[in-house]
């Protein structure tokens, strides 16, 4: 029966699938302009491999992300913004995905419902950022709402498409691969369905889904990276793992208990009731052995995946950081699993079990609710980027304990009505939850709008020098807070730059410099030593220009710390720079040595050609000319100078400039006279 266009449910459902998507696309859009990159060096990372290095160079096996990002290049300057509407683009598609799969198993109205929740998240908040986690959420979305299609009777090579689908979720996240586990076991509950020779069954499915996980993945990278490609994490996540292995175990043990206590209890805290919905449903219904039911693989799915995830991640935290730490970027793209769930439960169709294994779980869970209310989940400090989900939710004290009871009355309430327990939360506390975490988030991302010293030093040592010389840079600062240096990396946008870090307060020797390094950019209180060739010095930072000890380059169109001042010089061009006028003046920023030479590569243009050039440094002239020969290949001239005045200004005086157009050669007007290639100022 077709609904009256009029009716609630069909406007929600037409605002949601029609008109939500483009206006929270835009939405995003207004949101994240005009913020600063706030994940440094991960955002540092990631834009390096898509857009300043070859894919083979990439220490992240990431091809699929890296190829798709790399586009953002298209953008110039604008690369940043690029990447974040790309970001918002597959965020919004996922939340499509997220709608199809609750239609399974709720009413339109509820799962339009579930996709606005997701939509409004703080999930959202990764689309700011230059990293994968916005195309990874569209990736495993795309792949759930294709398995939770499947079923028993499914062909083997529909279960092929699920390993596709995840090796290129590899592709995007290398973490990816530890879904594949969660997959092998879901085929497994799910494959229990009573059919003679299911066990059979379930090892051809899973088998085919973990052959094409891996022939897609490693064809890919070998195509895009060459043998380079063929690891299965790449190199960094390699090296982690090695420094994992080299702790004691009790001590890696212990502490990712401790991580996991911190995981499970934000879990339970924010998402209680469908959390109790999953273990009663999928662990302790009288029907696990029985046919698995829509309903029923969105919990096993759910919890094969969530458990996983969780572990690999606690066990990644433990590892690396060693300290206890929330990480739910790892896996807060399977939230929206959860909301699923509890709609499941109002629909009435999930399986409970009897009121008293219900108050069983919902006591544990409980109790877990009561202990983060009590502790504040201290001592973990959860931040925007690792999880903003908890990081809004704890934000305000009285909201945080207003909403963590809320959800402990749901709790309750599910376990004397399971219905009416799943509707306070999906219609009450998820709503309520979301919108408070997502203002205090916003307010969080809000402080990124306004640039601190790194961000502009970064900004400014990409506008002050060249392609080339950014890649003579090293960024000096404290080793008290490295992260940051590597924002001002993220706008110097050159991969061939670098970091060194200093003890806080300590100086700066150039003689640490490294060999092919020329400029210095000190953020912070730290002093220099030794003599600079040239200093810029700004509010917080300085650009520093060890020594000159390079040619003038003249495709260029400006030389920072060595040329002030110019006259006579046309645009550059991709060979070097035509003079226009009478002369060509270049006025240094120190004086020259009193004694030198100037090696010049030019060549004289049309009636200049056998006439007299003469090269002025203050009293000294030295006269030149240019013959006629074959081609046009730039000669090369040593002209030697004698500077006791100490003058920082050499002019050459060209002797009949000229036009193009009027000679008849082309309609350009410029009055050209000599090819300036390259010049180099050599002390004697």
């Amino acid at each position: 029966m077709t609904k009256h266009p009029l009716t609630p449910n069909y406007r929600l459902n037409t605002w949601s699938t029609i008109i939500a998507p483009p206006l929270f696309f835009f939405l995003l859009l207004f949101r994240n302009s005009g913020l600063y990159p706030s994940v440094l060096k991960d955002e540092y990372a990631y834009s390096m491999y898509s857009r300043l290095l070859p894919l083979h160079q990439s220490l992240i096996p990431n091809y699929v992300y890296l190829e798709l990002y790399r586009s953002t290049g298209w953008c110039g300057c604008g690369f940043l913004f690029c990447a974040r509407s790309l970001n918002s683009l597959f965020f919004v598609l996922a939340t499509v995905f997220v709608y199809l799969t609750a239609k399974r198993v709720c009413s339109a109205s509820l799962a339009a419902l579930i996709a606005i929740l997701t939509l409004i998240s703080p999930l959202n908040t990764y689309t700011a950022y230059y990293m994968p986690e916005a195309p990874y959420c569209f990736a495993f979305w795309l792949m759930t709402w294709y398995i939770l299609s499947l079923n028993s009777s499914a062909r083997l090579d529909a279960w092929a498409y699920v390993g596709v689908l995840l090796g290129i979720c590899t592709l995007i996240k290398p973490h990816a691969v530890f879904i594949l586990p969660s997959i092998v076991a879901y085929i497994f509950f799910t494959g229990r369905d009573g059919e003679r020779g299911w066990q059979r069954s379930v090892l051809e499915r899973a088998g085919v889904v973990g052959v094409s996980t891996y022939l897609t993945k490693f064809l890919i990278s070998y195509v895009s990276a060459g043998r380079q490609g063929l690891s299965l994490v790449g190199p960094l996540y390699s090296s982690i793992a090695s420094s994992a292995g080299s702790l004691p175990l009790l001590q890696l043990a212990l502490m990712s208990i401790e991580s996991a206590k911190g995981n499970v209890l934000a879990i339970l805290l924010m998402f209680g009731v469908p959390s109790a919905i999953a273990i009663n449903g999928g662990l302790f219904s009288a029907r696990l052995a029985g046919p698995a039911s829509v309903n029923r693989k969105i919990v096993l799915y759910t919890l094969s995946v969530s458990v996983v995830l969780v572990s690999v991640v606690c066990l990644f935290t433990a590892s690396v950081h060693q300290t206890p730490r929330i990480h739910m970027r790892y896996y807060s793209f399977i939230f929206p699993l959860l909301l699923i769930i509890a709609a499941a439960q109002v629909s009435s169709n999930l399986h409970s079990t009897g009121m008293r294994l219900r108050a069983v779980v919902g006591s544990v869970i409980g109790c877990a609710i009561v202990y983060s209310l009590y502790t504040h989940l201290v001592p973990f400090t959860p931040n925007i980027a690792d999880c903003p989900e908890l990081r809004g939710f704890i934000a305000h004290s009285v909201i945080f304990h207003c909403l963590g009871g809320l959800s402990l009355l749901a709790l309750i309430l599910w376990i004397i009505r399971p219905k009416h327990g799943a509707r306070l939360f999906i219609y009450i506390f998820m709503p309520l939850s979301v919108v408070c975490t997502e203002l205090f988030v916003n307010i969080d991302l809000n402080t990124y709008r306004v640039p601190d010293v790194f961000d502009k030093a970064g900004i400014f040592a990409r506008l002050y020098l060249s392609n080339e010389e950014l890649s003579k840079l090293v960024v000096v600062g404290s080793d008290s807070d490295p992260g940051r240096l590597f924002k001002s990396l993220f706008y110097v946008d050159n991969a061939g730059a670098s970091v060194h870090t200093l003890p806080q307060g300590s100086d700066y020797d150039l003689a640490e410099l490294d060999a092919g390094k020329n400029w210095i950019l000190i953020i912070g209180e730290h002093s220099l030593r030794g003599t600079p060739f040239f200093k810029l010095q700004l509010n917080g930072f300085e650009l520093i220009r060890a020594a000159w000890n390079e040619s003038v380059d003249f495709r260029e169109s400006a030389w920072p710390g060595v040329i002030v001042r110019t006259q006579g010089l046309s645009s550059p061009e991709p060979w070097g720079t035509w003079s226009s006028g009478d002369f060509v003046s270049l006025e240094f920023s120190k004086p020259l040595p009193e004694r030198f030479s100037v090696r010049l590569v030019a060549d004289a243009f049309g009636p200049n050609v056998g006439k007299e050039f003469v090269a002025h440094v203050g009293n000294s002239a030295v006269r030149f000319t240019w013959e006629a020969k074959q081609g046009a290949v730039p000669e090369e001239k040593v002209l030697k100078f004698t500077n006791p005045g100490k003058s920082s200004t050499l002019r050459i005086d060209i002797p009949s400039p000229a036009s193009p157009k009027e000679l008849g050669l082309n309609p350009d007007e410029r009055t050209l006279g000599i090819a300036l290639v390259e010049l180099q100022i050599v002390p004697e």
